[in-house]
């Protein structure tokens, strides 16, 4: 499902000569699981989006951001956004995978439970059962 959804922004995409289907690669893959592992959680690593990097690093469409695997990239990155967003006590218990002008999609870390959360009270909006699940109902609320 969510490769045809991506399918469906690369059709939309290619209209403007763009493609989103560019693949993070393994070495920066590798570096946030090691940051994730040191500052948020050891072992903390979710294999569903890493299978998401590999097809796509990352993705701006229509005002949802899905973080990419630049290590350096300090507003869509996946490092440099959970620095930012981690940042209040509040939302220090939350991994992020991506954010919207009125929605942050992330991991609540202690119940491990995936989260579709207000922006910007941080109020619970949708709880998911899977990564996967998450980011269909990201990608779907954008097309």
């Amino acid at each position: 499902m969510v490769l045809d959804l991506l399918a469906d922004i690369e059709k939309i995409k290619s209209r403007d000569g763009k493609s989103i289907m560019s693949p993070a690669s393994d070495e920066n893959i590798q570096a946030i699981k090691e940051w994730s592992s040191r500052k948020i959680r050891e072992n903390l690593w979710i294999s569903e989006y890493e299978n998401l990097l590999k097809k796509v690093n990352g993705l701006e469409f229509n005002g949802l951001v899905i973080y990419n695997a630049q290590p350096d990239d300090e507003n869509n990155g996946f490092i440099g956004a959970n620095e930012i967003w981690r940042d209040n006590e509040w939302d220090s218990n939350y991994l992020f995978f991506g954010d919207s002008s009125i929605s942050w999609y992330c991991l609540d870390i202690d119940n491990y439970v995936f989260l579709e959360l207000d922006k910007p009270s941080g109020d619970i909006v949708e709880e998911y059962n899977s990564f996967e699940e998450m980011i269909i109902e990201a990608l779907k609320s954008v097309l």
